[in-house]
């Protein structure tokens, strides 16, 4: 009966011997070693028969390796696998931190704009703040006031804030729908906690997109309130300014 081509071997060398061998001689066919480790190497193995023996047999097992029948890996493979996946488990600073820079709609109209004028006028008022200086109260007529339907205040053009939280990014850009998918013309700026925030002015509709992260990743709004599959086992996030919130 034909013994193992490895049983000679493994009677001469001791346990520490074949741990240190096996790694230098992985390095060789690696070819890892520098060139005076290298040639180290090759004055040993022509002193020693049974490295010799380890490292051809080591040659003949890497070529046989290669002529071994390649299996092609299905495109919805990686899709497949993260199915299975469970998915991670929220930390639970993550609900806060959605509720706090969630993707908000803000409508910019004439409308709103007036409402919020209301408001700060408001909060003078009570500080005692004067705001229209002595002389022109003319200017601050009712009359001069134009009143704006609020379907013409839906229609309007829309603010939008994304906040994407990577501190250890160096450049941040959003791409989708509203950009033509064009990451560079989108920048978002680093805040001092380490978010990464844009405020965009896009007219109401249903809206595809994903950040860029270092120029390279692409990485779904883990805030966004809606998803979508790509098409290549990746998400979307999805961003509805039908209507103002």
């Amino acid at each position: 009966m034909t013994g193992s081509p490895h049983s000679d071997i493994d009677e001469e060398w001791d346990d520490d011997d074949m741990d240190e061998q096996d790694w230098l001689v992985q390095r060789f066919v690696d070819q890892d070693l520098s060139p005076q480790e290298r040639l180290e190497f090759l004055k040993a193995m022509d002193r020693d028969p049974v490295l010799r023996k380890h490292v051809l047999a080591t040659e003949e097992m890497l070529v046989r390796s290669f002529q071994l029948p390649r299996i092609p890996v299905p495109r919805d493979f990686k899709a497949n696998i993260l199915k299975q996946l469970d998915p991670p488990a929220k930390k639970w600073w993550q609900p806060i931190w959605s509720v706090l820079f969630a993707p908000r709609v803000m409508p910019w109209n004439p409308a709103m704009a007036m409402m919020a004028a209301g408001i700060l006028l408001g909060i003078f008022w009570l500080l005692k703040v004067p705001v229209i200086p002595p002389g022109d109260e003319r200017r601050a007529t009712s009359s001069e006031v134009k009143m704006v339907s609020l379907d013409s205040a839906v229609s309007g053009p829309v603010m939008v804030r994304l906040v994407l939280l990577e501190p250890q990014a160096q450049s941040v850009a959003v791409a989708g729908d509203f950009n033509g998918w064009k990451p560079q013309e989108t920048p978002l700026h680093r805040t001092e906690d380490g978010a990464w925030t844009v405020t965009l002015q896009i007219k109401p509709g249903r809206y595809h997109y994903m950040f860029v992260v270092d120029g390279q990743e692409w990485v779904t709004d883990p805030f966004a309130r809606e998803y979508s599959s790509d098409g290549f086992g990746a998400k979307n996030a999805v961003l509805d300014v039908s209507h103002a919130l």
